[in-house]
């Protein structure tokens, strides 16, 4: 299965200006004008149980959208999938951990000599993974069936990570477009 990343960043004058979702939705008009030829304005949209938007007259186009710091990631795929993406700031790692994690696995990452990187994979792989199902922050992270479906931590830049998560395995390229809004 292959799948698209179109990604891009932030320009310095909307970074802190919360003009990411204004930015994701561009960045869906631009993948889907390059996937598929056609408008985003006139491709009408629906929410799964949750809240998870789809293209209702698209059911083989998945797409999924995330956002972090100074860059915005939207994949195309033909299955659902889940995205994230998320920039490395310090954080009370062990206080969110709790949250997110099962008892022993928090164990492994606290006594980590990654443990910094170890926190942020663990953190965008169940980002990802509940954005796949569709179930969203609704989901308890620390019951996540980590060998359900396909999962990857993905190279992007230095001080970000990313995950996608699937049901089958994808073949992912990156391709960056610049935004600009009016």
């Amino acid at each position: 299965m292959k799948a698209v990343i179109y990604y891009t960043e932030i320009a310095q004058g909307y970074q802190g200006r919360n003009m990411e979702h204004m930015i994701g939705e561009k960045l869906l008009e631009a993948g889907l004008f390059k996937e598929k030829g056609r408008k985003l304005a006139f491709e009408p949209r629906g929410k799964g149980e949750h809240g998870k938007p789809f293209f209702t007259l698209l059911p083989q186009l998945h797409y999924n959208i995330s956002h972090s710091g100074r860059y915005v990631l939207c994949i195309f795929t033909r299955q659902e999938v889940g995205l994230d993406i998320q920039e490395h700031r310090k954080v009370n790692y062990e206080r969110m951990l709790k949250r997110m994690v099962p008892e022993e696995r928090l164990r492994q990452i606290l006594a980590s000599p990654h443990m910094e990187e170890e926190f942020f994979k663990e953190w965008v792989l169940r980002e990802a993974y509940v954005k796949w199902t569709g179930e969203g922050l609704s989901m308890d992270f620390t019951r996540i069936p980590m060998n359900r479906g396909w999962h990857a931590v993905l190279k992007f830049c230095e001080d970000y990570s990313v995950a996608v998560w699937s049901e089958e395995e994808m073949e992912i390229r990156w391709e960056q477009v610049e935004i600009t809004l009016p």
